[in-house]
């Protein structure tokens, strides 16, 4: 074992060497076993294969590879790609549903839209059922995009103000004898962003005893380039010019290359004519391996860049590129089981039982005749086949025909077993098809037949299974930390109809990764129906009412929309916080005013009432107050008036006792007087 101090560091040639003795060595090189299995599976996808035995047997090819691929491909196709939010970002905690919403939005706005993924998802999906494995590549593109503007009569504070902008600048400008500006401005904005692109099967390289493509030690991406190609991606002259001739295997004539190209002529392979050496092609690996190159006693994991015997790049990385979509998985291994390969034997025995019965009805309506020497006069008449076409015959026993023997019964009854043997390993039955139509009938209820569709696809579900968590979930997650470690500007997001900026950066680094996946008859719709089931049931709880808010309305019925494959639900649902206050209905404002009238008509009339019932108690307390008065007057008068009689009285007495007094004194004065007296 060797120490520390006797490692050596590598230079950029001891470099090259490694790579190209790990890529002889790896899975999908040329010639090696599984290049020849994929080949052979493509042949047999194609229908190429098997031939026929001789040259005047039926040329029928059994499709059973293709049925199952495609059948399968359609199945996840439309799993996957039905318009519903299949990946989530995971909430941290209750503070973060609103982030992880914005980053699933954002980051499915980059798959799909920035990037074609239905497209990916069928390349990936259709290498991985035929070739073992699909494989993606995700990375960064520093990209920008530069184009002329013309402007014509601009002032020069309009100048200014245009050429504030960094991106923008002069190309051409002319002053006129006005003082206006007129010409073309250069434009360039930065157009980077994730790049998502298969890999074919043959272009990837892997070491032989890979178990995933975390713990590989070796794999690449192997490619042709022109030598403008390397100039175009920046490459210094001088070490373009040490590119020269390699014994690198031509790409384009790789067995799989070939044999994916064959049913359009163009299986012979084809190189542009180096006519310059600017169009002269190169191979150029990209690889990322584990290498000490400072000889400190640990390996990192590198990206090497090499074309031809030239070492173009070489750099330390975090993380491998790739994505892969396994099928049929295999335990401690990278390469599972190939999906096809399983078929090849069932589309053999089916293709040749089939031109047997083709083979023995063409003899049957054409059968071979045994012809005595010298009994016909004209041999061509027999050979020529015409209805109604005589036969002239020297003798009666001339022709007669070749016994046959009969077709064996027990070829239909194999048929048969073969087409359950083909249910049974590719796990795509009739029934999950709609082709059975046995399963249709009037005995069997519209519930059982869609069980029964739903329990013939559980060898797909399981397929669906390996690609929403072996791939789409470690997809999501790798344009999640590229956006976060290169989208340092600010980016406008449409969240459930508003716009939303955000600014990736500022991101936390990880975040897990949901995937929700719905494979089966009719699955999405009681999916959505059970969401309705639960709706009605919580609308019409009154104890529910204010735990079932129109914030959990809204987000109900949104996902309700989502499972029934309409994905612009904001369309439709608006969020109740931008819901206005609701204007009343005019006829109902009417009615409401008219209620409020009479209400105050009534309150108007109550209090009149009591007012009336307060005053009519006033005045009955006034009129008894009055009587009172009147009574305390009438007794006052009364007794004034009786006081009055009295005194008048003692008044007349007092003066009839004076008039008396007055007369006695008035006698007695005449009684002096008289003579009399």
């Amino acid at each position: 074992m060797a120490k520390k101090s006797e490692y050596k560091k590598l230079d950029d040639d001891q470099i090259v060497t490694i790579i190209d003795n790990n890529s002889r060595r790896s899975i999908g090189y040329y010639d090696s076993q599984i290049s020849r299995e994929r080949q052979k599976v493509v042949d047999y996808y194609n229908a190429s294969l098997p031939r026929p035995a001789h040259d005047g047997n039926s040329k029928y090819v059994s499709q059973d590879v293709y049925d199952a691929v495609e059948s399968a491909k359609a199945a996840l196709l439309e799993t996957f790609s039905s318009g519903n939010k299949i990946v989530r970002f995971a909430p941290q905690g209750p503070e973060d549903v609103a982030m992880s919403t914005v980053c699933t939005e954002y980051t499915s706005f980059v798959a799909q839209r920035q990037n074609d993924l239905f497209s990916v998802m069928q390349t990936a999906l259709h290498d991985g059922l035929i070739a073992r494995a699909g494989i993606v590549k995700v990375y960064w593109a520093n990209k920008t995009d530069s184009h002329l503007e013309s402007v014509e009569d601009l002032t020069e504070d309009e100048l200014d103000a245009l050429l504030a902008d960094d991106n923008v600048e002069i190309e051409e400008i002319v002053e006129d004898e006005l003082g206006l500006y007129s010409g073309e401005l250069r434009v360039t904005r930065d157009t980077s962003q994730v790049v998502i692109e298969n890999i074919s099967p043959e272009s990837f390289l892997i070491e032989p005893q890979a178990k995933s493509l975390d713990s590989v030690n070796f794999c690449a991406h192997r490619t042709k380039m022109t030598i403008s190609e390397l100039r175009e991606m920046g490459y210094p002259e001088k070490i373009i010019d040490k590119i020269g001739d390699h014994e690198d295997v031509d790409i384009d004539t790789d067995p799989e290359v070939l044999a994916r190209h064959q049913n359009i002529g163009a299986d012979r392979g084809w190189s542009a004519d180096p006519y310059q050496d600017q169009v002269r092609s190169v191979q150029v690996i990209e690889a990322y391996i584990d290498l000490d190159v400072d000889a400190d006693g640990t390996t990192e994991l590198y990206r090497v860049v090499k074309a031809g015997n030239v070492l173009l790049e070489k750099e330390r990385v975090a993380r491998r590129p790739f994505v892969a979509f396994v099928p049929l998985p295999v335990p401690h291994a990278f390469y599972g089981n190939n999906f096809a390969e399983k078929l090849m034997s069932i589309q053999n025995a089916r293709t040749v039982l089939t031109r047997s019965i083709l083979d023995h009805t063409m003899i049957t309506n054409n059968p071979r005749y045994v012809v005595v020497k010298g009994g016909l006069s004209n041999p061509r008449e027999l050979i020529d086949n015409r209805v109604g076409g005589l036969v002239n015959v020297t003798r009666p026993d001339a022709i007669q025909p070749m016994q046959q023997a009969t077709l064996n019964p027990f070829v239909f009854q194999t048929i048969q077993m073969l087409d359950e043997d083909k249910e049974d390993t590719s796990g795509i039955s009739k029934i999950s098809q709609g082709l059975n139509k046995d399963a249709i009938s009037k005995q069997n209820s519209a519930a059982m037949v869609e069980q029964l569709a739903t329990m013939s696809q559980q060898r797909q579900k399981i397929i669906a299974r390996n690609f929403a968590n072996g791939f789409l979930k470690p997809l999501y997650q790798l344009i999640y930390q590229l956006c976060v470690e290169n989208e340092d500007d600010q980016k406008i997001v449409e969240l459930a109809g508003q716009y939303v900026m955000v600014t990736p950066s500022q991101w936390s680094d990880k975040r897990d990764v949901s995937v929700e996946m719905h494979l089966g008859y009719g699955e999405q719709e009681r999916e959505a129906q059970k969401y309705l089931s639960f709706h009605a049931l919580l609308s019409q709880d009154p104890s529910m009412g204010q735990m079932y808010g129109p914030e959990q309305q809204h987000r109900l019925m949104s996902h309700v929309m989502e499972q029934s494959g309409i994905k612009n639900s904001a369309d439709y649902l608006m969020n109740p916080a931008q819901i206005p206050p609701q204007e009343p209905d005019p006829a109902q404002q009417m009615a409401m005013e008219m209620q409020q009238k009479q209400m105050e008509l009534q309150e108007r009339q109550t209090s009149v009432a009591e007012m009336k019932a307060q005053m009519d108690a006033q005045i009955a307390q006034m009129k008894l107050q009055l009587e009172q008065m009147k009574a305390q007057q009438s007794f006052a008068l009364q007794s004034d008036s009786m006081d009055l009689k009295e005194s008048q009285l003692e008044h007349k007495k007092y003066v009839d006792t004076e008039e008396l007094k007055i007369a006695r004194t008035a006698d007695d004065v005449r009684a002096i007087a008289s003579p009399t007296g």
